[in-house]
């Protein structure tokens, strides 16, 4: 990432280079996605970067505010989008069809979430629309509905939007409810292709300024840079923090991973279960993970010491890389990471959003106690 020594987010360029350390940070803060899309998505990122030029990255603050400015992200199963790879215009195409339905021009593009691959399309949107990206999303990480943003939060509608599958086949939304936009999205999904280009939240710089949270795809960058330095995982553990604010929570092996029989709330698309973790060292704890989408609770001898809308990941100590909720095996030696989400998650409406709450477990989160 070029730009200004000591570079913040006010002004920066993302080039080739860059397209690993921003996968590897935008893993981070989705720690449950795989890497099946991995090779496809950096390649075909880092070869139009080649070819069309580094994207610039801006702060919403260095844009005008009447630039008008849309979110993309990728939408539905990403071993959907693994089998059926993109055609590679999807996400222009979707941008495309608000523009005409609003009679606008869109002056930058920004990621409905600053991780999974949706990081990552939104510069793929930027370089292919030859606008800047915004160094700002909805999300400050991954959560499971389109709705579940600061945009949404602050009044700001998803629609119009825009969903385009690899067929080419697109579906157009237009309702004034966030959670009847997911809901009529979902229901779309699988017939497009099991996944679908999203464009969403079109709206203009000087909204996004209060409604977005800042500095957000910056962050993933110095993130897969550290990540991508393969070191100690405790040093790992502490640089992480002063970036993320991440702590460790325990560290043990995987004693036990099992699927659940109670219900979940049918809006989540997630498959409940849970691992039990035995500390080494320190106290000795037994820790019950909670897992759905995501891992969503924390708990140590039966105290609650995590949970959503915390970001909660493992690092398999032995090769010093995060685990994906699809790589656990019992003996692992995992460290529990816990970092906060932005501040806004913690208000009542987010609580109330994507808490504990949302996912089936009504406990006081540990910074409300």
């Amino acid at each position: 990432m070029t730009g200004q020594p000591g570079y913040i987010g006010a002004s920066a360029s993302i080039t080739a280079e860059d397209v690993p350390a921003l996968y590897e940070g935008a893993k981070f803060y989705s720690p449950a996605v795989g890497d099946a899309n991995r090779s496809s998505i950096t390649s075909w990122l880092a070869g139009l970067l080649d070819r069309n030029g580094p994207v610039p990255l801006l702060r919403v603050e260095a844009v005008p505010p009447e630039t008008a400015c849309v979110s993309v992200c990728v939408l539905g199963s990403g071993s959907a989008m693994a089998d059926l790879p993109p055609a590679g215009d999807e996400f222009e195409v979707a941008v495309r069809q608000i523009e005409r339905l609003q009679r606008v021009s869109f002056g930058a593009v920004y990621p409905l979430a600053a991780a999974t691959i949706s990081a990552l399309v939104a510069v793929v949107a930027a370089a292919q629309l030859r606008v800047p990206l915004l160094d700002a999303d909805g999300m400050g990480r991954t959560f499971a509905l389109i709705h579940h943003t600061a945009m949404h939060l602050s009044g700001v509608s998803p629609t119009p939007l825009a969903a385009v599958g690899p067929t080419g086949e697109s579906v157009l939304v237009e309702v004034p409810s966030g959670p009847r936009a997911d809901r009529m999205l979902r229901a779309n999904v699988d017939t497009v292709g099991g996944w679908a280009a999203l464009a969403a939240y079109p709206t203009t710089a000087g909204v996004l300024r209060r409604a977005a949270l800042p500095g957000t795809v910056s962050r993933i960058a110095n993130v897969g840079r550290l990540l991508l330095d393969r070191t100690d995982p405790d040093v790992l553990v502490t640089r992480l923090g002063t970036i993320t604010g991440c702590r460790r929570v325990a560290r043990g092996r995987i004693a036990e991973l099992e699927h659940l029989s109670r219900p979940s709330d049918v809006t989540i698309p997630a498959h409940p279960s849970s691992l039990v973790i035995e500390e080494t060292g320190g106290l000795g704890r037994q820790l019950r993970i909670e897992l759905r989408s995501e891992i969503v609770a924390v708990f140590a001898d039966g105290a609650l010491v995590a949970g959503a809308p915390d970001l909660i990941s493992l690092l398999d100590v032995s090769r010093g890389v995060l685990a994906t909720l699809d790589s656990l095996e019992p003996g692992d030696l995992v460290d529990v990471l816990a970092t906060p989400a932005d501040a806004v998650w913690y208000s009542p409406r987010g609580m109330e959003m994507v808490g504990m709450a949302s996912h089936g477990i009504p406990l006081a989160h540990p910074r409300r106690r």
